[in-house]
């Protein structure tokens, strides 16, 4: 058994803290798991990229090749995009309708994508996945913030491997105690939240 998991985003999303009730839930399950960030050269509003290797066998290398990826999840829209090619012929991705944009969008140097090109754009590769309003769905529950946390519930609505139960217990626990009852309430709407996209 394998899965290689890729979540795509920018600082200040909490791509980290979702990598690690991933990774986390993994352990407690008794795989193997390595994983790494690369992070760009900006705390927040530069990009990150978590890549999470879990396996019932040895694994030699923390990064996820090009093409092998099960799941990609999208914090952003363009940073999925930046990373579809990580995702492989069988594998899904779950993007969250939200677009940041670049230094390079707000000097008019670059256009900004519209929704409908991105889309385009996946379905020219041919990938199957699902769309979530994630960052509105948690800004409507008091914090955009919580954007990954409701990621993390539509992982678990559509991932069989995640276990819904475990992951939001994962969630609970490793949260700030003032974030808690929060963070489960935006888990709870991202599980409601996955469609096809």
């Amino acid at each position: 058994m394998k899965k290689d998991v890729v979540i795509a985003g920018v600082g200040g999303q909490g791509s980290l803290f979702a990598t690690n009730v991933l990774c986390r839930f993994a352990m407690e399950k008794g795989f193997q798991v390595l994983g790494t960030e690369t992070i760009g050269a900006a705390q927040r509003g530069g990009s990150v990229v978590s890549h999470m290797r879990i396996s019932d066998s040895a694994i030699y290398s923390p990064l996820v090749p090009a093409g092998s990826a099960d799941v990609l999840i999208g914090m952003e829209a363009i940073e999925l995009l930046r990373n579809l090619r990580l995702l492989g012929k069988e594998g899904y991705y779950i993007l969250n309708l939200f677009q940041i944009p670049t230094v390079y969008t707000n000097l008019a140097i670059d256009p900004c994508l519209t929704f409908q090109e991105i889309s385009e754009a996946i379905k020219r590769a041919g990938i199957r996945g699902h769309a979530i309003q994630a960052t509105l769905k948690a800004a409507e529950l008091g914090n955009p913030q919580m954007t990954n946390v409701v990621m993390l519930g539509a992982l678990c609505s559509v991932e069989e491997f995640f276990s819904k139960e475990e992951i939001r217990r994962l969630v609970e626990s490793l949260s700030p105690k003032k974030y808690r009852s929060k963070n489960l309430e935006a888990f709870d709407a991202g599980s409601e939240q996955a469609r096809p996209a």
